[in-house]
């Protein structure tokens, strides 16, 4: 449990004044995140523009929002309206981080070649393609030859300028959207909170399963403040069921009240999973925390054998193979749900895109 109460602490502290020395490396982060983004408002740097319309799902986070889940969402709803579309994600962790790696529908992926993220989108959105890389303009450019999409979703690329977007979102985490205001590492953010005036929308993401407060008790200035003239919607994150690791069997959310359960899992925030846990009525007999995208062992994992696990999505792609044989383990699947309006907005911006090309 120390593990997490340091990552409690971390919370508590990005939503409080930090000290001075560390707002001063927290400016010099800042103004180096501004020296980069005036490359591209003096003109000095041109962002590129694809023939094809291109949804970015970002944050000013630096992770724990819910870009996954939205993601997943947003594709889905694009395929549903018969849209071509594909995945463009960096693959964070994995080994291929540098290259350029081309998923085409229902092609099984290793989390270690194309990181963690990857894989959960492969077993969320099975009949999509996914391109993976750091350099999104050549990955974008290979998704473009292999697959001819009409639409790109571009997964955590908001601080990504070179290449353009047709829609950008920008997700906060509905109960502090922007925390104590600050950069790396006295805060969250990854650029200042100026930001958001980039966007075309804001995204208020909640858990349904965590209660909220009805103010932001944060000391940093109001999103209308900062973006009064870019959209705001929500969204909500919730449970739907348990993925049995071990026979790909879909069960009920209900089907591990009563019984103690092992809570495992590497993500940013890892206080929100345990509280989920929780809120469904879970008991929680112990629980082990790694740091975000952790490269499990199977040796790490040997004291598991016996138990009644539960994790996350994101985890249990690469705990699959490594668990004891022995290991009940389950993962908690999330639903991102998207507010009418913002849905509708999704939708039409990329067909009114396609119909100027």
């Amino acid at each position: 449990m120390a593990k997490l109460a340091t990552a409690i602490r971390l919370e508590r502290f990005w939503q409080a004044r930090p000290p001075l020395w560390l707002r001063g490396l927290a400016g010099l982060y800042a103004l180096g995140w501004r020296v980069y983004a005036s490359i591209y408002q003096l003109g000095l740097k041109r962002r590129h523009q694809l023939p094809v319309s291109v949804i970015g799902v970002g944050s000013l986070w630096t992770g724990g929002v819910g870009k996954t889940p939205l993601t997943i969402a947003i594709t889905r709803l694009l395929h549903s309206a018969g849209r071509r579309v594909a995945v463009l994600t960096h693959g964070y962790g994995g080994h291929r981080y540098h290259t350029v790696s081309l998923i085409d529908p229902h092609q099984p992926v290793d989390p270690a070649a194309v990181g963690d993220e990857t894989a959960e989108l492969r077993m969320a959105l099975p009949e999509v393609p996914i391109a993976v890389g750091k350099w999104r303009m050549r990955v974008a450019e290979a998704a473009l030859q292999r697959w001819a999409p009409d639409v790109l979703v571009l997964d955590d690329g908001f601080q990504h300028l070179p290449l353009g977007r047709t829609l950008d979102l920008v997700l906060l985490p509905a109960e502090s959207p922007l925390a104590n205001g600050y950069c790396l590492p006295a805060g969250p953010l990854r650029e200042p909170p100026s930001g958001l005036r980039r966007a075309d929308v804001i995204v208020l993401v909640e858990y349904a399963t965590l209660p909220y407060p009805t103010e932001t008790p944060t000391p940093c200035p109001t999103l209308a403040a900062l973006a009064s003239d870019v959209p705001l919607y929500r969204a909500t994150v919730a449970p739907t069921c348990l993925l049995h690791l071990t026979t790909g069997e879909r069960v009920p959310l209900e089907a591990l009240q009563g019984q103690p359960l092992t809570v495992l899992c590497g993500i940013a925030r890892p206080k929100r999973f345990l509280q989920t846990a929780h809120a469904l009525g879970y008991i929680v007999d112990s629980a082990l925390y790694y740091p975000d995208h952790h490269a499990y062992t199977a040796a790490e994992l040997q004291p598991l054998s016996g138990k009644t696990l539960l994790t996350t999505a994101k985890d249990a792609v690469k705990l699959r193979p490594l668990l004891p044989p022995n290991c009940n383990a389950y993962a908690l699947l999330l639903e991102a749900h998207l507010e009418e309006a913002l849905a509708q907005r999704i939708v039409k911006g990329t067909y009114s895109h396609a119909q100027n090309l």
